[in-house]
């Protein structure tokens, strides 16, 4: 038994198998929990004797615990703002559904109020198509409606469009498109920078008031969270008021998880970024600054677009000979002084690339920059990171630069990618087992709403490699449950600057940990989709439970 000698314990798990998430992959069959604290771990009968009348005994009967999941990339107040007062469409299987879930939030609403929506792709439907103006005029005819795809586009109704004077005659704005039918008819479908179009005059509050709405969307999206087994997340591209959001709900004691959170930098909101921009090295706090419940993260950034989209900097055409017509995200010819600037000032950079032009162009500017000072403590990473070249995998390894992976992109809109590169370059997409071969830091996440937030359809993902439709992306890449566990725990508290903290299931470490409905190790791998969270304990304490 491995023990820290503390007081007797407030929990103890025994009977079932207790998965560490540690570099050896260990197993045990009890675990004590003290002053929110990991402080014995080893077999039933050893751990339970360390229990007084005072501890809490929890039976696993077979069930399995794991540590407590890290999602590394997660949107957590947009899904929020859906969960609390708009429609999340990841559920719809046809435009029937979509126009039901729309039409019922609808009714909720005053007539003129503006409804807003995330979460679908055009794949998920049986009609195979992309919703239009006329489908959301028929839900939902009294509201201006706005639903966000899950990345790059929206589709907006009738209303919506009147009001921000979008018709027939408006022409496309530079980086994106509106879509049009054979008529020439605007169809709803706003594409890229098209998409400001709309954003741009939906109602906002003043900012006291939209720092109280952030505050519902973090708790609403976080208590979701929990009922899930995350007790670690890490928010991409925030801006202040955000912060300060962040900030107040963690001051209260209402934040049921731990957050860090990845200020906005270049490539990201442009309309709305000026705050950060060029203060960065001025800020007199830099990534890691916070504590074990609210830290902040690395500078995001972001280059180009996704791969359903066909939105990628890609150095070759797509498989119908087209490139990718959106306009990259930044001028490429800045990243190395903004590189630099960040570098040099102890801030890390996590720049989204999906494209494989995109991800040789940053990793070539991290080399040059990272050269100039190599001993810099920092942990700069890849987001995304669809495509890599050798040169770059060189690179990230020998510069110990991370990648932020999403598998459970392959399931949501895999079926959409063999419009666009051959199956055979399929086989390397998001190639979990490359990078951790060569010794890169995988951390998984869900990227919500670009994604189910449900971590366990990701760790599915990443095993299984198959999408929704039924089509493989091939064996080569899929890695097994418990290195898939080690992405989705430990390398994304990595990312955190948390891993001395939690992440894996250790003697000393913070006491995060889920039990898991079925036994994580034994379950089919099929069925890794179906495991529920059925407690979830944060430094200690009980969070959730079933």
């Amino acid at each position: 038994m491995e023990e820290l000698t503390l007081h007797p314990p407030d929990i103890v798990l025994i009977n079932g198998p207790i998965y560490t998430g540690d570099e050896k992959h260990r197993e045990f069959t009890g675990a004590a929990i003290a002053g929110g604290l990991v402080t014995a771990l080893g077999e039933a009968e050893e751990i339970e004797s360390l229990a007084d009348e005072e501890t809490r005994i929890v039976d696993l009967q077979g069930r399995s615990a794991i540590p407590g999941i890290v999602d590394s990339h997660n949107h957590l107040p947009t899904a929020g703002e859906m969960m609390a007062d708009g429609v999340l469409l990841f559920d719809a299987t046809d435009m029937d559904e979509l126009k039901d879930l729309v039409g019922d939030k609808a009714q909720e609403l005053a007539p003129g109020e503006w409804l807003k929506g995330a979460g679908w792709i055009e794949n998920q439907f049986e009609e195979w198509r992309m919703p239009t103006r006329w489908d959301l005029d028929e839900a939902a005819p009294d509201n201006p409606v706005v639903l966000k795809r899950l990345f790059g586009m929206s589709v907006v109704n009738t209303r919506a469009l009147e009001l921000a004077g979008v018709d027939e005659n408006t022409p496309d704005p530079e980086g994106g498109r509106i879509d049009r039918d054979a008529e020439g008819r605007v169809t709803g479908v706003l594409r890229d920078q098209a998409t400001r179009l709309v954003e741009r005059v939906v109602t906002e509050e003043d900012p006291s008031e939209q720092v109280q709405n952030l505050e519902r969307y973090i708790e609403t999206a976080a208590s979701e969270y929990a009922r899930h087994g995350i007790t670690s997340l890490l928010d991409p591209g925030v801006l202040p008021l955000t912060m300060r959001a962040y900030q107040n709900v963690s001051e209260r004691g209402d934040l049921p998880l731990r957050v860090n959170m990845m200020p906005v930098w270049h490539g990201l909101h442009p309309h709305r970024a000026e705050e950060l921009r060029d203060r960065i090295d001025h800020l007199g706090v830099t990534t890691n600054f916070g504590d074990e419940w609210l830290r902040l993260g690395a500078l995001k950034m972001a280059i180009d677009g996704g791969l359903g989209s066909k939105t990628l900097w890609m150095h070759e055409p797509f498989i119908d000979g087209t490139w990718s017509e959106a306009s990259l995200r930044l001028d490429v010819g800045q990243l190395e002084p903004w590189f630099a600037q960040a570098h040099s000032a102890g801030w890390s950079v996590g720049i989204h690339c999906c494209g494989d032009r995109a991800q040789d162009v940053a990793c070539r500017t991290f080399d040059r920059v990272m050269e100039q000072d190599p001993d810099r403590d920092v942990r700069h990473n890849i987001i995304h990171g669809y495509f890599p070249s050798e040169e770059s995998l060189e690179i990230m390894r020998r510069r110990d630069i991370a990648v932020s992976a999403q598998p459970g992109f392959i399931w949501v809109e895999g079926d959409l990618y063999f419009d666009a590169v051959s199956e055979e370059r399929l086989t390397d997409f998001t190639p979990l087992k490359t990078y951790a071969e060569k010794g890169i830091v995988v951390a998984c996440n869900s990227d919500m709403c670009s994604a189910h937030y449900n971590p366990y359809w990701g760790i599915h993902a990443a095993m299984a490699r198959r999408t929704s439709g039924g089509r493989t992306l091939g064996d080569r890449e899929k890695v097994d449950r418990f290195e898939a566990l080690r992405m989705f725990t430990y390398n994304g508290a990595y990312l955190m600057y948390w891993e001395d903290d939690v992440g894996s299931l250790e003697v000393g470490k913070e006491a995060d940990v889920v039990v898991l409905s079925g036994d994580y190790g034994e379950i089919d791998v099929e069925d890794i989709r179906d495991l529920k969270a059925e407690m979830t304990i944060l430094a200690g304490e009980v969070v959730y439970e079933k």
